[in-house]
């Protein structure tokens, strides 16, 4: 038993540890995308590719009807 409560604790530190660091990575992107124009980083750029996708998508439904 001791074993298996000693193996969750290693476990839980061993994914606290990659929490912080992927909050550290994602608050690096998100400064970095303020520093490069995205005006709200994260949140301005995911609007920016979800405009591009869709407008993407209908010019090229455009393009398959005029075929």
């Amino acid at each position: 038993m001791d074993n298996t409560i000693n193996q969750l604790k290693g476990r839980v530190a061993f994914l606290e540890s990659q929490v912080d660091l992927l909050e550290a990575e994602l608050t690096h992107l998100h400064e970095m995308l303020i520093r490069c124009g995205f005006s709200e980083g994260i949140q301005t750029l995911k609007e920016t590719v979800e405009e591009y996708l869709a407008e993407e998508n209908s010019l090229s439904t455009q393009q398959k009807q005029n075929y």
